[in-house]
């Protein structure tokens, strides 16, 4: 269950962190992969928030 709370917001983080490495010189130029597969990321975090099941008001958030 915590992994579907936090998947949006770890991938987000993820390509934060992957374009700021870019920018300082870590990676090297990624612009065609992210051009070609970065409809697939929206794809994943659509498909993400369809399955998410409902909060249950009356469950305590663990």
């Amino acid at each position: 269950m915590m992994r579907h709370k936090y998947f949006s917001a770890l991938l987000l983080v993820a390509l934060g962190i992957l374009f700021l490495a870019h920018n300082f010189g870590f990676l090297p130029n990624f612009g065609q992969m992210w051009a070609l597969w970065w409809p697939l990321v929206l794809i994943i975090v659509g498909v993400n928030l369809l399955f998410r099941r409902p909060k249950d008001k009356d469950k305590k958030d663990d």
